[in-house]
């Protein structure tokens, strides 16, 4: 199956449209950069994952990709691109609470020896709780078909049991019915954009093209969000400046949307 876009700023955005998300897990909305804006920050991640340190994810197959952590750290475009008001905008929109950024990853699938993302969830990935809104815009800095590795989505999947813990290596433990459920395949042109929730099974095909498919993943909490992480996960990224049990509230995770600014 493939999906169906929609072109909208977040304040045009409709009910239908947030109720399609929440129902889904996942929205594509198109054109959320300009010609110039594409332009300028694809230059730029270019640039970024020449010159920054890069996190491999390797499989048997190949590799999967490979990325710079929080490039908003070190970059002045990847920093806007990450706070981007429309992107923001809608993310706060389809969330229905503030949002703060929790971090962004600039992503690269290469063009010798890609692998596929398999499924996965987002959620084991992030120390969070009091958080009941996590979600994730990727931003397709170049055109991603579905030979080049677009993502599929399992619309649904992010519903799960009441006190359900989510695996990374098993997305299906939670819901194993959704194993059977129909997956959506969502190529994209650049400059566009897929919301999805931290808890929504999905996956990313190998690139075959000679083209590498380069995006930035941006991850928004809610604000009210709690460092709290789980022994023994290996998947965290660092969270230097707080401690388990404390709110996620200073100036490294800045609030966005119609907030932005604001502690």
């Amino acid at each position: 199956m493939t999906d169906t876009a929609e072109t909208a700023p977040a304040p045009l955005f409709s009910d239908d449209l947030v109720d399609r998300y929440r129902r889904d897990g996942y929205l594509h909305v198109r054109n959320v950069l300009d010609p110039d804006e594409l332009t300028e920050f694809l230059a730029d991640a270019r640039t970024q994952l020449d010159r920054q340190r890069t996190v491999a994810w390797d499989a048997e197959d190949g590799n999967v990709m490979d990325w710079v952590v929080e490039p908003e750290r070190v970059s002045e475009p990847m920093r806007r691109l990450a706070l981007h008001p429309g992107i923001t905008g809608i993310a706060e929109r389809l969330a229905g609470r503030p949002l703060r950024l929790y971090k962004s990853e600039l992503l690269r699938k290469g063009t010798s020896g890609s692998a596929p993302t398999p499924l996965h969830t987002d959620d084991p990935a992030f120390p969070l709780d009091a958080a009941p809104v996590t979600l994730t815009a990727w931003v397709a800095l170049v055109d991603v078909p579905v030979e080049r590795g677009c993502m599929t989505f399992v619309p649904g999947s992010h519903q799960w049991p009441e006190g359900t813990v989510p695996q990374f290596e098993d997305p299906f433990a939670a819901a194993p019915e959704a194993r059977w459920w129909p997956q959506v395949t969502v190529p994209i042109r650049a400059g566009d954009c897929t919301f999805h929730s931290s808890r929504l099974i999905h996956r990313a095909g190998a690139n075959t093209t000679d083209t590498a498919r380069i995006s930035l993943a941006t991850v928004y909490m809610d604000a009210a969000a709690i460092y709290r992480p789980i022994p023994g996960m290996t998947y965290y990224d660092p969270v230097p400046d707080r401690e388990p049990g404390q709110p996620l509230d200073s100036d490294r995770y800045p609030r966005v949307g119609s907030a932005r600014g604001a502690r």
